[in-house]
This record gives C-alpha cells, structure tokens and sequence, in this order.
C-alpha cells in the first residue's frame, strides 16, 4: 500500500474513534454515563494509534521528507499541523484528568470531561480533513517515485516496532467502544 493512502486509511479508523467520542458526549448530554472503561479505552487508542503511531510517522517521516524537499515553503503549513497534533495531545491529557472526578459523579469534572472531547473531535476532524484533501495531495505531487518509497519503508519500520496487527488490533477497540456505547444506561 502506498504510504499517502495508509495515512488516509488510519483516517477512516480514527473518524470512527471520533464518532464514539462525539456519541459518548451525546449520551451524557442526555443524563446517560459511558462507563469508565470505554474512556480508558478512548484514551489509550488516542495515545497508541492516534498520536503514537499515526501522528508519529506524519511528524517524524512524511512532514520532514516534504519539509526538506520543499525546502521552506511549506514551514508554516507543517508548524501549524504540529501544533494541531500538540493541541489534540494536550485535549487528551485534559479527558484523563477528568475521568476520576466523571466516575465519582462530580458535575463540574464531568463537565470539562464533555468540554475536553468535543474540543479534541471538532480539532481532529477539521486537522483530517485538511490532511486529506490540501496536504497528502500535495505531498503526492511533490514527492517522487524514489521518495514515497523511502517514506514506506520507513512506514514499515514502525509498524514491525508496533507490531504488524497494530490496525487491526486498535480497530477492535473502536469496535469495542461502540459496543459499550450500545449498552449505556
């Protein structure tokens, strides 16, 4: 598979971690509370897949190749995608801080808990969508042959440190969650 479209299949898999979080946030707007372990699960894919694997081989392989054969042009682009990938670490870090005061029942943690996970899904869902549709394409036109080679095989390294089932793996979870969703009270 070509490393563009890899990306944009991890996308699909975290559009539909997205739609959890949003109906989780729906189903305590109505007075129904998800339990602790579908948080606990929506944190960990954040961590694993979202950032630790997906985030890490656009910052770490895709942005540096374009940002080196661009040679400047597209610095700012590439810092504002960082910093979109540094905001959406630091809305799940405020989702796990409010988990403890969410489980005991208290309003106002329950409520930054609601606050924090439309903040995270409203970012991540624009960020993709300009991933999608102006940055992947233009690192496709940029890149050569040779170049998204390269950047493959540096794809390839990290799913062998990952683990070679890491997507399947981490769409069961999603799968999982939208399983417990089916079952609030």
């Amino acid at each position: 598979m070509k490393p563009i479209e890899t990306l944009s299949n991890e996308h699909g898999l975290i559009r539909h971690y997205l739609d959890n979080l949003n109906l989780a946030a729906d189903q305590i707007a109505a007075g129904r509370h998800p339990s602790e372990a579908f948080f606990d699960k929506a944190v960990d894919f954040a961590k694993t897949f979202t950032d630790g694997f997906h985030h890490f081989k656009e910052e770490h392989v895709l942005f540096v190749q374009v940002a080196q054969k661009k040679r400047g042009e597209v610095d700012a682009q590439l810092d504002a995608l960082r910093h979109e990938h540094e905001r959406g670490r630091t809305l799940v870090a405020d989702i796990s801080r409010a988990l403890p005061g969410y489980a005991a029942g208290d309003p106002v943690k329950t409520g930054e808990l609601v606050e924090a996970l439309g903040a995270y899904t409203a970012l991540l869902k624009h960020h993709i969508h300009v991933e999608d549709h102006v940055f992947y394409p233009m690192a496709e036109r940029t890149l050569t042959a040779a170049e998204l080679e390269t950047v493959a095989a540096e794809f390839d390294k990290q799913h062998e440190r990952h683990g070679r089932d890491t997507f399947e793996r981490c769409h069961k979870t999603v799968v999982d969650m939208g399983s417990i969703l089916t079952h609030v009270r």
